[in-house]
């Protein structure tokens, strides 16, 4: 049976010497699995089609269990986020953390929104590293565990200039007067603590001129690639390369 759906390559995976597996997120929000055959050569037309982050129609036959892809007509290379290792990297961790929240034969029609957004944004010239934060947040639920960064976790005050930073032993933001209840508290802006709340809460839609100082980027991505360690288990494959792209940066500094 031949298909035509449209999405976007969150995974990829060279299988033997010229062929490749890909893994689409279709319009509905399904995982599709299609073997991609000569994906590998040049000459088949299918290499530059098959990387990650496009997004086309796709058209595959299927009958039972993996698709055969059979060709591509591309909408969005999305060819920028692979020239720049730094925002690959954290795109990649975007189409990661979707891949990980779905199951295999789960139907999310708002995950394939969540990352047309952020690939939208990132088109726009908002940066992969707040849009990964946006995801991570956004997913949260769909792992187990949520984050409390309007109140403080201890003493129940929403005063936001009085939080000073996330608790991991009461599972939310701590204000001053709380800190000798956790002096390991990991230390942060109130205003780092207030936009997390504000791109936790605000829907995708609502979320219009994103931009956000560096550092505060900085401190909400290192914060929530913590509580995904830390509530969920998780540690992104995307992770290794942004730890050593950052330690670089680090040490050229």
């Amino acid at each position: 049976m031949l298909v035509k759906q449209k999405g976007i390559i969150i995974k990829t995976i060279d299988y033997g010497e010229s062929d490749k597996i890909i893994t689409i997120l279709n319009e509905h929000g399904a995982k599709v699995p299609l073997m991609a055959r000569r994906a590998k050569k040049n000459k088949s037309g299918l290499q530059a089609n098959t990387q990650l982050f496009v997004y086309g129609l796709f058209i595959f036959s299927r009958w039972k269990g993996m698709g055969t892809l059979n060709s591509v007509d591309v909408i969005e290379q999305n060819y920028d986020l692979r020239l720049d290792i730094y925002e690959s990297s954290y795109a990649s961790l975007c189409v990661e953390t979707i891949d990980r929240s779905l199951e295999d034969d789960e139907v999310s029609e708002y995950s394939y929104k969540l990352l047309s957004f952020a690939l939208d944004k990132m088109r726009e010239g908002v940066s992969a590293q707040l849009m990964s934060v946006v995801i991570l947040l956004k997913c949260m639920p769909r792992f187990g565990f949520n984050a409390i960064f309007d109140h403080c976790a201890v003493t129940g005050s929403t005063t936001q200039a009085d939080l000073v930073g996330y608790s991991f032993k009461f599972d939310g933001a701590i204000s001053q007067q709380a800190l000798p209840e956790d002096p390991h508290a990991l230390r942060l802006s109130n205003k780092t603590l207030y936009l997390l709340y504000m791109l936790q809460s605000l829907p995708i839609d609502k979320m219009n001129g994103l931009s956000i100082h560096q550092e505060i980027v900085d401190e909400m991505s290192d914060l929530v690639i913590m509580l995904y360690r830390e509530y969920a288990g998780m540690f992104f494959k995307s992770q290794k390369l942004i730890n050593q792209l950052r330690r670089l940066d680090t040490d050229l500094k």
